[in-house]
């Protein structure tokens, strides 16, 4: 029986085998799409024994390892003094194990050339040799030979990583592209810990950072490396296209680490606005998914994972920030003055209201900070720059890539209301689709990428100017989640209306079933939706998602998304607002006739849509697809001639063990809360004449409907009716039911097989909702000019007994509801169905 592999069974024991590995490890561009090119090398013991996927306690292994192939090769003292021996091939270059010997002997010396001769000495005793190896001209020949074959890699689209040699002194003929490439030295990262031992926090802070660096980073007792790169990166914290990718950034971040300084993560700040149009703001925690909602702007803003994050802090140290749409009904506050088109919003301090407010921007208060009320253009958030005298807005550290898309993996979605964003440009971004030039064109303008139609395939987006290069690679369809999980599956979902298990199958209306290929109108947003969702998402990320594609019609949508089991929304652990998951496949068994079918929930993209229709045809069944033209919904889908069990077994899905269906009727069936919200401020009212929630209602009409709010925002939002009575709901739409059935006033009317919405906003309960798409077997709801239900008269008169007094237009010589409970509550084997005016069974 073979034992458990050794440490040294991953190092390669020949040559070449550490050509591959030194190949993938040091000049690929990385999993996350960074494409920039290569302006140093870091070779020490650690990394070769990380290039080997091992933890840097194998360092000294490693490096054993790595001597023992270069010394069995009986080349190596001739590449030293030529260049390259083996002809390259597409797969490795063939000298990159040799460069990596000639960088490991520079970090051995750790930056320091005091005495003549002192590399060629080194390079003699680590690898036990004799030879004076005065000849090191192959090594500056293999570095431009390197170069050749990075380039040549990089046109046949690649994913490899250009090199840019450095300048050097003209009689450094051997080993000079070797001193300036080998960057960080051990003595660089100790000389930057001591910089900020003395000087706390002053990483948050570049520019002062820079002034602290200049003096010891002139001084001769620092490598070439830490000059060059710390050159660099002041004159691009000037030109305004310093990164966190930037080399010298890097090694500060580790000297951060190292010096037990904790590093800030990047600072995520958001404004969105309510149901009700009213502004809130949202600090999300790091990659914790937590999430805090302060009061106003000016404490937001003094909340210490803003004011120290390195993209934000410096620009709130200033008295400015800036907000970037991110969705109708979301903004994304970024650290550095906008460029190209769009309107941004616009805070400031109050030491600068005075002189940013005028005929440019009109300001609202919020707190010790004002943001604009309505969104203003580049040219104005200039006009305001100068009035403030700010000249170095733009001198920040910034992340330099795509944000702000839809991620599938390490992929991106493809559809054009979904493209990324890219930040950190500092000139035109140049496009290139990797493979040629074929397919839809993908485009840059005013820092947002754009689309005619779905794209695929991968691309590089290069911005000369600010150095940067990154990979790209977009698809249309999202990938199908293996399992869908979370802490946010474990909360409770948010219920409208009481339901029990029956254990019998819901009829459902005789309609011709077939499958309806018409794609469907928001189904990038599904795309997007069901990418993003695996683990719940908070209402505002949601509601970004959502607007990007529907704009304001987003809560509605939404809601209809709830209605069509593709959501579930769930309340938040003490705290404000709901998290919303994914609803896991499954199929609901129901009757249509004397036969019957299954209808999906859940969450179903694209993928899964087909392989269901594809493994119902594989079972003898007949899948159909229900699409209504008229309604935003998402289609439903379903299928005949197959079990339930044996169809959920191939497909992974679930069958619950007992049906479920909504009896009961208003007010016991609605949901109510004993919270008593005693110091919770009301945010906005029924405003009877619209019919909607406002914060200036016109019409308190005959009973009061209102919306308390947490004022810290720590908990969840109540709805009030008062009238005869006091109900008080977490539900917005079972307050809403409440209300009307209350005060004796429809909310739907009955016409031609529809119920139709009579006021602005509201819905049907969930659970009826849920359990009328069954029913009906289509996805209702939104619809281009309204809100309607299919339903027909029958079943029209079974939601009004459970609804009394919320639908009007009915007939009064139709089956009487007594009629309709009987069939729904029968037992017996026979189950009386009216048919054409009389009772049958």
């Amino acid at each position: 029986m073979s034992g458990a592999l050794h440490p040294s069974d991953y190092y390669p024991t020949t040559l070449q085998g550490w050509e591959r590995v030194l190949t993938a490890f040091l000049l690929r561009a990385d999993g996350g799409g960074n494409a920039d090119p290569i302006r140093s090398f870091e070779i020490t013991p650690e990394t070769l024994a990380m290039a080997c996927g091992l933890g840097c306690e194998h360092a000294e292994a490693a490096e054993g390892a790595f001597r023992k192939a270069l010394l069995s090769d009986r080349h190596l003292t001739w590449c030293l003094v030529n260049g390259i021996w083996r002809t390259p091939s597409r797969e490795v270059p063939n000298c990159m194990a040799m460069l990596s010997l000639s960088l490991l002997v520079d970090s051995l010396l750790d930056g320091g050339y005091s005495d003549q001769g002192q590399y060629r000495t080194k390079l003699r005793q680590w690898l036990g040799m004799t030879n004076s190896f005065m000849d090191l001209r192959g090594i500056a020949t293999m570095w431009k030979e390197l170069v050749a074959w990075l380039d040549q890699r990089v046109e046949e689209g690649l994913p490899y990583r250009r090199l840019e040699l450095p300048a050097i002194p003209a009689t450094w003929t051997h080993i000079g592209y070797t001193r300036y490439l080998s960057f960080p030295t051990r003595r660089d990262l100790r000389t930057l810990q001591r910089v900020l031992a003395r000087n706390r926090d002053a990483a948050n802070d570049p520019i002062r950072l820079i002034r602290i660096l200049d003096p010891v980073v002139r001084s001769s007792d620092v490598s070439y490396g830490l000059k060059t790169a710390f050159d660099e990166f002041r004159l691009a914290m000037r030109a305004g296209t310093a990164s966190t990718d930037h080399r010298f950034w890097r090694l500060l971040s580790r000297a951060r680490v190292a010096s037990g300084e904790t590093e800030q993560p990047v600072g995520d700040f958001r404004i969105e606005y309510d149901e009700d149009g009213r502004r809130r703001y949202r600090i999300s925690a790091g990659n914790s998914g937590s999430s805090s909602f302060p009061g106003d702007l000016g404490k937001a803003v003094a909340a210490p994972s803003l004011a120290a994050s390195p993209n934000l802090g410096p620009t709130i140290r200033q008295g400015i920030l800036f907000f970037r749409s991110i969705g109708l009904a979301s903004w994304t506050a970024v650290g550095e003055p906008p460029t190209g088109g769009g309107r941004y919003h616009v805070a400031v301090a109050e030491r600068h209201l005075r002189l940013a407010s005028g005929a440019v921007a009109q300001f609202e208060q919020s707190g010790s900070w004002s943001l604009t009320i309505e969104p203003i253009s580049v040219n104005s958030i200039s006009d305001i720059l100068k009035r403030l005298g700010i000249t170095n807005a733009k001198e920040n550290v910034k992340t330099a890539g795509l944000v702000d898309g839809i991620r599938i993996g390490s992929k991106w979605l493809g559809y054009p209301r979904y493209l990324p964003h890219i930040v950190g440009s500092a000139g035109e971004v140049l496009i290139r689709k990797v493979g040629g030039d074929g397919g839809p064109e993908l485009a840059w303008a005013a820092g947002r990428l754009t689309a005619e139609r779905a794209i695929e395939g991968e691309y590089v987006l290069e911005d000369r100017t600010a150095g940067w290069s990154r990979r790209a690679t977009l698809v249309s369809e999202a990938d199908v989640h293996a399992t869908l999980g979370g802490a946010g599956y474990s909360l409770p979902a948010l219920s409208e209306w009481a339901s029990e298990e029956t254990g019998r199958e819901i009829e459902a209306a005789v309609r011709e079933l077939a499958w309806d290929a018409r794609p469907h109108l928001l189904q990038d947003m599904v795309e997007a939706l069901y990418a993003s969702c695996r683990s719940g998402l908070g209402e505002g990320e949601i509601l970004a998602i959502i607007g990007r594609a529907v704009g304001k019609r987003a809560w509605e949508v939404l809601r209809s998304l709830q209605e069509a089991t593709f959501l579930d929304a769930r309340l938040r652990a003490r705290w404000r607002g709901r998290v919303f998951t994914l609803g896991r496949p499954t199929l609901r068994r129901i009757r249509i006739g004397r036969g019957t079918a299954v209808v999906v929930c859940g969450a179903v993209p694209s993928r899964l849509e087909a392989d269901f229709r594809a493994t119902v045809e594989a079972h003898g069944g007949a899948p159909f697809r229900h699409l209504n033209s008229d309604c935003l919904p998402i289609p439903l889908l379903g299928a005949t001639g197959v079990g339930a069990k044996p169809l959920a077994e191939a497909l992974g899905w679930m069958v619950p063990v007992e049906e479920v269906s909504s009896t009961g009727s208003i007010p016991h069936a609605l949901p109510t809360t004993s919270v008593m919200g005693e110091s919770y401020e009301v945010a906005s009212a029924w405003d009877w004449s619209t019919g909607r929630f406002s914060t200036a209602p016109r019409d308190h009409g005959p009973l009061s409907l209102v919306r308390l709010v947490h004022p810290g925002g720590r908990d969840h939002d109540l709805y009030r009716v008062h009238g005869d009575g006091c109900r008080t709901f977490l539900s917005r739409h079972a307050a809403i039911i409440d209300a009307y059935a209350r005060a004796g006033r429809p909310m739907f009317r009955y016409e031609a097989g529809e119920l139709r919405r009579l006021t602005t906003e509201g819905a049907l309960p969930l659970e009826l909702a849920r359990m009328l798409r069954l029913r009906s077997l289509i996805n209702c709801g939104l619809t281009m000019d309204g809100w309607r239900y299919t339903v027909d008269e029958r079943e029209a008169h079974r939601l009004r007994s459970m609804l009394p007094g919320l639908i009007e237009g009915l007939q009064p010589n139709m089956p009487s509801d007594r009629v309709t409970f009987a069939y729904l509550r029968g037992r017996g084997a026979r189950r009386p169905i009216w048919t054409n005016g009389e009772l049958t069974a």
